[in-house]
């Protein structure tokens, strides 16, 4: 509608009944989320008249009218013929495509009434031809207005989807046959009940009374006329019997392309005429690919635009929970092959899927398609005849190794008589991979423990720990043995032997003798080194703290001579990093949580030292750190705590300080010294910054608590030394 001239127009004014009625009108205050607004019995007047076939309407306030203001604050243009409407928003002066219901400045309004006069009212039903209100016959024109253009811009879209469509062809012979019989893989036989036993059932596959013997309602069985795989349903037991959906597939040609037609199949049988079962499909998918295997996907569901069902581009998605939309995933189903070989000599012919097809019952042409285009070598599987390799790299997506060469057997790194045997054995990934260790080592393994490998699902690089020392069916013949005897799974061991290795290594084991390596009880072994080392978990981090701190081990060798033992007590040093580890695990302190102890000792600032009691050594007691010259800096118990037990202890460590100084040397002194002067630096450092710990310490000072801790060697025991 063009613009120009519309505001020249002459626009109905508010007569002096409408003036009248806005200040004989008595507003009432409402709230609405705490704002204040007034409600009128009539909020909007409306005065209409028509132009040169133009529409125009007038929209004045109560507001306004009950000051005498005669003008509108709103104007419409409708042009029916042209099939149009506009607004100007005199407030604002600006023009407005707005229908006449979202009005932003008329928002407090919409909830009073709409004043509109005989004249007004017969003037607008005339011109838009409706027999409504003024107000309702102007929104019903806008609203209908506003979906034609919407689906006119949407017909576009449409168009090409539905050209995309007609291109898809027709269904081929006998497929309701192929549905029933194939795709439809559920199937029953109905028979009467007698006291004496049935003798005889319908069959839902052969479509005849067979033969039966001693029936139980639900049990399943096999029909013995089809041979097919059945369950017995009493009719009387049941009034009806519907199968869950199954999927089947249909494959096309259709332009350049092909189309993947996906349909969703189910039976369903009334026992009052359970001879006569209804057999129900839909089509829900089609996956439109191009030469390239490029796939575009159309599903059969309802359009929110048109308001009905029909193809329309995108994925197919349902609502599942409150507000969650999702994707429905493809399902595995039966693939129609009455085409597929004349499919092979066209667009199929370079694809590998027809045989897939034939050898794959249950499969998924949209999941195979992905994968070609992903890895298109995996045409050159198929008609290698390695059926279940293309399996595992379509179902489970495995990747396969694969380099480009003129032969498949050099491209997956074996020779021709190793891919004769891959396919005989029908091996998998698996064994594909055990051939190539094979060709690598230059010995052969034994048929029989390759499957073997395979069914036990174990890896060339699991068995790398040991492999050196040990042969394939040496590997194979030991581990049957451990899980007979201990009952544990194939796999697992695996994990306890290669944990056990790396523990006798920490030992100073030689893992290289056959005693050693190949335990006669290696789960019992294994447990008994756990005891000595805490965990393979902690033995790793032991290694990983020496490339840190490599003077740990020399440390732990030397703090033999601050060792002691008198009456109820006596102190223990490290032999290893795993000691100090299982002590701060048993006790449940940060010793193993923090590497600032370790860094400590492997400067010589202070050492780790273990009190325990004599009669219960092996148990942990309190853990230390002690300077060089056995000032104790922390002794703490379970949980960072200190008890009042450790006060019966004080006597004796202090009797451990006074003997320990004839042992020390010079260098030790000079440590000592250096590590009196770090600590109290750090302690300096904790008072200006406040550092506090919280938890059972109420938010103490960190340098209090440690000042507490402290127990330094009396003066004249050092000068005596």
């Amino acid at each position: 509608m063009r613009k120009k001239g519309l505001l020249d127009m002459k626009m109905p004014e508010a007569t002096d009944a409408m003036v009248r009625t806005a200040k004989e009108d008595q507003p009432v205050e409402k709230q609405n989320y705490g704002h204040l607004f007034y409600v009128y019995q009539y909020g909007r007047y409306l005065a209409a008249e028509e132009e040169n076939g133009i529409l125009k309407v007038s929209l004045f306030l109560a507001d306004y009218l009950m000051l005498d203001g005669r003008k509108p604050v709103y104007s419409l243009f409708i042009d029916r013929k042209a099939d149009e409407f506009i607004g100007y928003n005199h407030l604002k002066k600006c023009w407005t495509s707005a229908m006449i219901d979202r009005l932003k400045f008329l928002q407090t309004a919409y909830c009073s009434g709409v004043y509109c006069d005989e004249a007004t009212t017969k003037c607008i039903q005339t011109y838009l031809g409706v027999d409504q209100t003024a107000y309702d016959a102007i929104l019903t024109f806008q609203t209908d207005l506003r979906r034609r253009h919407v689906l006119q811009r949407y017909k576009k879209k449409t168009n090409l989807w539905d050209a995309v469509m007609k291109k898809v062809p027709k269904l081929p012979k006998r497929w309701d046959y192929w549905i029933k019989k194939k795709a439809l893989t559920q199937n029953f036989i109905f028979y009467e009940y007698t006291r004496k036993g049935a003798t005889q059932g319908y069959c839902t596959w052969c479509e005849k009374d067979v033969p039966i013997r001693k029936p139980k309602h639900n049990q399943w069985g096999k029909c013995s006329c089809c041979g097919h795989k059945i369950q017995y349903k009493a009719v009387k037991k049941t009034q009806s019997v519907t199968t869950k959906e199954e999927t089947g597939y249909l494959i096309q040609r259709c332009g350049d392309g092909i189309v993947v037609r996906e349909f969703m199949v189910r039976m369903m049988v009334r026992m009052s005429s359970y001879r006569k079962p209804m057999v129900l499909w839909r089509e829900r998918r089609r996956f439109i690919y191009d030469s390239e295997w490029n796939c575009t996907e159309y599903s059969y569901q309802y359009d929110r635009t048109e308001q009905k069902e029909r193809w329309q581009q995108g994925e197919l998605k349902t609502i599942w929970g409150p507000g969650y939309v999702v994707y429905v995933p493809n399902e595995r189903g039966r693939v129609f092959t009455g085409n597929l070989m004349h499919l092979k000599k066209t667009i199929l012919g370079r694809s590998g899927f027809p045989e897939y097809a034939k050898q794959a019952v249950f499969t998924d042409p949209c999941e195979y398609l992905a994968r070609l285009r992903k890895q298109p070598f995996l045409e050159q599987v198929v008609k290698a005849g390695l059926m279940r390799v293309a399996k595992e790299m379509v179902d489970k997506n495995e990747k396969l190794t694969y380099v480009p060469a003129k032969e498949l057997s050099k491209a997956l790194l074996i020779d021709n008589a190793r891919l004769k045997r891959l396919r005989d054995a029908d091996g998998g990934m698996l064994y594909l991979e055990w051939l190539c260790q094979e060709k690598k080592q230059g010995r052969v393994i034994e048929e029989g423990v390759i499957r073997w490998m395979q069914e036990k699902e174990l890896h060339p690089t699991e068995l790398t720990f040991i492999s050196d020392r040990m042969s394939p069916v040496q590997i194979k013949n030991y581990l049957e043995r451990q899980s007979a005897e201990t009952g544990e799974k194939v796999k697992d061991l695996i994990a306890t032997w290669t944990d056990y290795l790396v523990m006798a290594k920490r030992l100073g084991l030689d893992v290289t003798d056959p005693i050693i390596y190949r335990a006669r009880q290696l789960v019992r072994r294994h447990d008994e080194l756990v005891q000595r080392l805490g965990s393979a978990g902690m033995v790793h981090r032991a290694e990983e703290l020496e490339k840190t701190y490599p003077k740990l081990p020399e440390i732990c060798i030397q703090l033999k001579k601050y060792e002691y033992s008198s009456g109820k007590y006596k102190i223990i040093a490290p032999q290893r990093v795993e000691d100090i580890l299982i002590e701060g695990e048993k006790l449940q302190h940060c010793i193993n949580r923090q590497d600032r102890y370790f860094e400590r000792m492997n400067s010589r600032e202070s050492y780790i030292l273990f009190l325990r009691k004599t009669d219960n050594e092996k148990e942990p007691f309190y853990t230390l750190e002690v300077e060089p010259n056995g000032t104790i800096r922390q002794k703490r118990t379970r949980y960072n705590r200190q008890l009042e037990d450790i006060e019966k202890a004080e006597g004796f460590l202090k009797k451990w300080q006074k003997q320990l100084q004839k042992k020390l040397r010079i260098e030790d002194f000079e440590l000592a010294k250096r590590s009196r002067e770090l600590r109290n630096q750090e302690m300096e450092d904790l008072r200006k910054n406040e550092v506090r710990v919280h938890g059972n310490f109420g938010g103490k000072l960190l340098a209090d608590l440690l000042a507490e801790d402290l127990m330094e060697v009396a003066a004249e025991e050092v000068l005596a030394a």
